[in-house]
C-alpha cells in the first residue's frame, strides 16, 4: 500500500470516528460527572475563574468552556451537548494517532486495523464524546508515545530527531494537564524512553540527556497550561474556592498552606493531587465486584471490566496475541528481538497504566482504564505481525477478521455505546452479576426514561438514581428522587447500580463512615419498595421499572438526595 493510500484510508477512519462520536454527543444524556465539569468550565469562561472542581486538571475544562454559550441554557442537556463539542475531535485524534503508532511498529495493515477498532469500539466511542478526562489523556499519551518512537528512529543509527523529541515532551505535558494519573506515570514514560533509545543504540550519555530534556519539556508545558488557565483567577477567589472544596477534609490545612506560599497555577495542581489522593483512599468508594461491595479496590476489576466492555473479537484476539507472544519469547533470540522491537513499547505503557489502575481503590468506571486500550491494541498488532511474519496474508486476514467481527458486534448493539457487554457475558443483562460501571448506570439512559414517562400510563413517577437531569425530569413531570419506601409515587425507575449495591451492602460489615451511612437508608429503601411493588421489570440496560401500590406521600424535597457525611 502506498503512503498516499494509507493516509487516505486512515483519514476516512478518523472521519468515521468523528461522526460516530458526534452522533453520541447528541444521543447520550448527561452523565454523572459532567455537570461538575461543565460548571467549572463556565466559571473559567464567564465567571471568577478556576475556583472549583479541583479533582480534575484544567485542560478538559478549558476545552469544554470554549464552546459554552454566554447564557446558560434552560435545559441542562443543551449545556452538556455544547460543552461536549470539542470531544469528538479528540476521539478522532485518538483513532488517528493509534493508527500511526501501529503502522510505525507493525505496518500499514496493522495501522488501519488499530485505528478502525478505536473508531468501532462502543465503550470507547461513547466515552469519547463525554466531558471527561480519560479519552483526552489517552489521546495525548498515545500521541506522545508516537512522537517518542519517531524521535528514536531519527535519520541515522546514532542520530535523534529533536523535533519529535520536543513534540513528545509537549504532548506528555498536555497529558498531565488532562488527568492527574499522567503525573506519576511520567516516571514510567521516562523509563520507556530510556529503553526505546537504547534499542536505537544511542549512548548512555545521549539517552540520559534526551530523556532529561523530554521530562523538562513536559513539565514546562504543564506549567504553561496551568499559568494560562489561572491567569484570570484572583487570589481571593482562588483561596475561597479551595476553602469551600476542602473544608472539613484532612487535606484542608496542607492545601491552604500551598495557596499561601505558591503561585495559583502550582497550588491548584498540588491541591488537585491532594484531593485525588483523599477521595481515592480506602472506604471512599463503593467498589462493586461479583456481587460484593468493598471499600478497597479489587485487583482484577479493570481486566474483567475491559474483558466484558470491549467487543469480544478484540478481547479474544488480543489475548491470543499476547499468549502466543509469551511462548514466542522462548523460541530464539531473533524472534525475541523482533517481539521487543514491535510490541515492547506499547505493551509496557499499556500494561503499566492498567497495573496502576488495578492498584487503585477506585473500581467504579471502566473509563479509568481506557488509556491502556490503544496501547494494548498496538502491542497485540505488533506481536501478531512478528508471529506471522512469514505468512503476511494470514496476518492481514486475521486483522480483517477482527475488525469485521468487532464491527458486527458493535452494529448489533447500536445505541448502547456505553451500556455494553459482549456476548461472553450475555450482553448488558450479564453485567450486573459481575460489576456496575459508573457511566453505564448514572445517566446514560435518562433520555429513554424521560420518553417513557412522556408516553403516560405510569401515574406519579419518581427516580432512585445517583444523578438526574432535573430540568429534563421536570419537563416530563417526574416528581424527583425517591429516598423513602413510603414515597407518594405510583412508579419508580430504580437504578440497577443502586439496586445491586443495596443487596451487596447488607452483606458488608466494614466500618467506613460512608458505608454505615449507605447501609442506613439504601437496603431499607429497596426492601420497602419491593414490598409495595406490583411488578418489577427491566427497563433498558440500567434501570428497573417498579409499579407500586399506593402509599402516604413523604414530605421530603422532591429532588433531595441523601449525601454521605465526610
Amino acid at each position: 500500500m502506498s503512503r498516499a493510500r494509507f493516509a487516505a484510508a486512515l483519514a476516512a477512519i478518523a472521519l468515521l470516528a468523528l461522526l460516530g462520536a458526534e452522533v453520541a454527543r447528541f444521543s447520550l444524556w448527561t452523565t454523572s460527572d459532567e455537570p461538575a465539569h461543565l460548571a467549572a468550565a463556565r466559571e473559567w469562561r464567564y465567571g471568577p475563574g478556576m475556583v472549583s472542581n479541583f479533582e480534575h486538571p484544567v485542560l478538559m475544562k478549558l476545552l469544554a468552556g470554549i464552546s459554552l454559550p454566554r447564557e446558560k441554557p434552560a435545559m441542562e442537556i443543551d449545556e452538556t451537548r455544547a460543552g461536549r463539542a470539542p470531544m469528538p475531535f479528540i476521539f478522532a485524534g485518538l483513532a488517528l494517532v493509534t493508527g500511526l503508532l501501529a503502522r510505525a511498529l507493525a505496518g500499514n495493515g496493522a495501522g488501519l486495523a488499530a485505528a478502525a477498532l478505536i473508531a468501532i469500539e462502543p465503550t470507547l466511542r461513547g466515552h469519547g464524546t463525554l466531558v471527561q478526562s480519560d479519552v483526552l489523556v489517552a489521546f495525548f499519551l498515545v500521541a506522545a508515545a508516537l512522537a517518542l518512537d519517531l524521535a528514536a528512529r531519527g535519520s541515522g543509527e546514532r542520530s535523534i530527531d529533536r523535533r519529535w523529541l520536543f513534540a513528545s515532551g509537549i504532548l506528555y505535558g498536555l497529558a498531565m494537564a488532562s488527568k492527574y494519573s499522567a503525573f506519576p506515570f511520567l516516571a514510567v514514560f521516562a523509563i520507556a524512553a530510556v529503553f526505546r533509545f537504547s534499542a536505537a543504540r544511542f549512548s548512555l550519555k545521549v539517552n540520559g540527556a534526551r530523556v532529561f530534556a523530554l521530562v523538562a519539556i513536559a513539565l514546562a508545558t504543564l506549567a504553561l497550561v496551568q499559568l494560562l488557565a489561572y491567569a484570570g483567577t484572583s487570589d481571593e477567589a482562588f483561596r475561597e474556592g479551595l476553602r469551600g472544596t476542602f473544608q472539613g477534609l484532612p487535606q484542608e490545612r496542607a492545601v491552604l498552606g500551598l495557596a499561601r506560599t505558591l503561585p495559583k497555577w502550582i497550588a491548584g495542581y498540588g491541591a488537585g493531587l491532594l484531593f485525588v489522593q483523599g477521595v481515592a483512599g480506602p472506604g471512599e468508594r463503593f467498589n462493586y465486584f461479583f456481587g460484593e461491595v468493598s471499600g478497597r479496590g479489587h485487583a482484577l476489576y479493570f481486566p474483567v471490566a475491559l474483558g466484558i466492555k470491549l467487543t469480544a473479537a478484540v478481547v479474544l484476539a488480543s489475548a491470543a496475541a499476547f499468549l502466543t507472544a509469551g511462548f514466542g519469547l522462548f523460541r530464539g533470540a531473533r524472534l525475541r528481538r523482533l517481539l521487543f522491537g514491535r510490541a515492547a513499547l506499547p505493551a509496557a505503557l499499556g500494561g503499566a497504566y492498567l497495573a496502576a489502575a488495578c492498584a487503585s481503590n477506585v473500581n467504579i468506571g471502566v473509563r479509568h482504564a481506557l488509556p491502556a486500550v490503544p496501547f494494548l491494541l498496538v502491542a497485540a498488532a505488533g506481536a501478531g505481525r512478528t508471529l506471522l511474519a512469514h505468512r503476511p496474508r494470514a496476518f492481514r486476514a486475521a486483522l480483517a477478521g477482527v475488525v469485521l467481527l468487532a464491527a458486527g458486534e458493535s452494529a448489533l448493539r447500536l445505541g448502547r455505546e456505553i451500556s455494553f457487554g459482549n456476548f461472553l457475558v450475555g450482553g448488558p443483562a450479564g453485567i450486573p452479576a459481575i460489576l456496575s460501571d459508573s457511566n453505564v448506570d448514572w445517566g446514560q439512559e435518562q433520555g429513554q426514561v424521560f420518553e417513557r414517562v412522556r408516553r403516560g400510563d405510569l401515574g406519579r413517577v419518581g427516580l432512585t438514581t445517583l444523578i438526574v437531569d432535573e430540568s429534563g425530569a421536570r419537563a416530563v413531570g417526574i416528581l424527583g428522587q425517591v429516598t423513602g419506601p413510603d414515597a407518594g409515587v405510583d412508579t419508580v425507575f430504580f437504578s440497577r447500580f443502586l439496586w445491586d449495591i443495596a443487596r451487596a451492602i447488607e452483606k458488608n460489615s466494614e466500618p467506613w463512615p460512608k458505608f454505615v451511612w449507605l447501609r442506613g437508608w439504601l437496603p431499607p429503601l429497596r426492601r420497602g419498595l419491593e414490598a409495595r411493588a406490583v411488578s418489577i421489570e427491566p427497563f433498558g440496560d440500567t434501570q428497573l421499572l417498579m409499579r407500586l401500590r399506593p402509599a402516604t406521600p413523604t414530605t421530603a424535597s422532591p429532588f433531595a438526595t441523601p449525601a454521605p457525611t465526610r
